[in-house]
């Protein structure tokens, strides 16, 4: 099986999370085994050390920590995984995260900080993967303010509603992203049925 290395892009609460837990009951009912892989900061100890400083160190550094963290958790996590035929990992963000938000993140502050080229060359080299699919989660805009407001507390939502220009920012980059990424599925989390119509793409893809 080839479709089997699905990748969720969105920004925070843009609905990656139930979007995967909605799919991953259809999945079983495929006959396949999903597994739901968080991604980068979460798995290794330079990515937990890390994640407790988002917001606090400077985008050059944030950027070093992810694709190091990254790239460990594709040797270590992914590649394994998809070593058995009979599984798809459903990845809540991967190299996309990172670019896009540092590329907002620049056009914040008036800099030239787009680092596209990296996640490419690593994909070029081997040393991450090019997924099967990239499906971006990408609500109105105004759902993301709702949901955001009602979030928990964290560094890098913190991050967010203290610079709403900067959260515009990086919602227009995914957004702009997801329209240019020749294998993207966009879908709009902002409702049950929406999100219902999302997986049916998605379970389409991966029984071709």
């Amino acid at each position: 099986m080839n479709n089997n290395f699905i990748v969720f892009e969105g920004i925070c609460c843009s609905g990656k999370t139930t979007l995967c837990n909605n799919l991953s009951e259809k999945i079983k009912e495929m006959g396949y085994q999903p597994i739901y892989n968080h991604g980068a900061m979460t798995y290794t100890d330079i990515g937990r050390e890390f994640k407790k400083l988002l917001g606090k160190k400077d985008m050059t550094i944030t950027t070093l920590y992810f694709f190091t963290d990254l790239i460990i958790n594709t040797k270590n996590v992914i590649r394994p995984c998809l070593e058995n035929t009979n599984t798809i990992v459903l990845q809540d963000r991967y190299y996309d995260a990172i670019t896009t938000y540092i590329n907002a993140y620049g056009e914040y502050f008036n800099k030239d900080y787009n680092v596209y080229r990296i996640s490419e060359t690593l994909v070029e080299n081997n040393i991450l993967l090019e997924p099967s699919s990239n499906v971006f989660c990408i609500p109105p805009y105004e759902t993301i303010i709702d949901r955001m407001e009602k979030s928990k507390n964290s560094p890098v939502h913190d991050f967010y509603r203290e610079h709403p220009k900067f959260l515009k920012l990086v919602y227009d980059e995914l957004k702009r992203k997801a329209n240019e990424c020749n294998n993207s599925i966009i879908i709009d989390t902002s409702s049950e049925s929406s999100i219902n119509d999302g997986t049916e793409k998605i379970l389409n893809l991966i029984k071709i």
